[in-house]
Formats: structure tokens, sequence, C-alpha cells
């Protein structure tokens, strides 16, 4: 006869990931996926993994790529939006966009 264990909660691991691709760089860049493969994807050329269509940049190469191209644009005065970029009108709207939902407490 076996006796029922109890069972402690255990706390999430957050993880960072190493790794940007077309299909996660609206959650962790904030880039739509075509403006990952058309402006950043030739920017880090040296670093681009390709995993059949999946194009593959570590996180850390991208964002510094994102912030020296930010800081070009502030030198330059270039303040402007192209018509062609997603504005979301709520998080719920971002959310969704990567297939995630909001959880409600």
């Amino acid at each position: 006869m076996s006796q029922a264990r109890t069972r402690r909660s255990v706390p999430p691991v957050v993880m960072r990931p190493s790794f940007v691709s077309q299909s996660t760089t609206l959650a962790l860049l904030g880039l739509c996926p075509r403006k990952f493969l058309e402006v950043l994807v030739p920017k880090c050329k040296a670093d681009v993994i390709r995993v059949g269509r999946t194009v593959l940049i570590p996180l850390d190469v991208a964002e510094a790529t994102l912030r020296t191209l930010a800081m070009d644009a502030v030198e330059l005065g270039d303040d402007t939006v192209a018509e062609d970029d997603v504005q979301f009108a709520s998080v719920d709207a971002v959310l969704a966009s990567v297939g995630a939902r909001r959880r409600v407490p």
C-alpha cells in the first residue's frame, strides 16, 4: 500500500531566448516579420542561421543592430513611420498576433 505523496509547488523558471526568428520577432523585438526579414537580416548577415525557411539571429546581435539603427535614425532626425508598419490598438491585439492571450487572474 502506497501513500499519496504531497506535492510542493515549484516556482516557474523564466528563461530568456537566445535567438530571434521571423515568428518571434514581434514579441521579442517589436518588429513585424516583414521588417525583420527585409531590414534586420541583411544588417546581421554574418550571424544569420537558416533552418529551412526559418531565419535565426542571436538575440544580442539583433538588439545591438537595432540599437545602432535607432541611433543612426536619431542622428539623421528621421522620425517618420513607414505606412506598412503594423499598429495595434491594444495589448490583446499584439498578443493575438503571436498566438497568445492575456491571462485573467
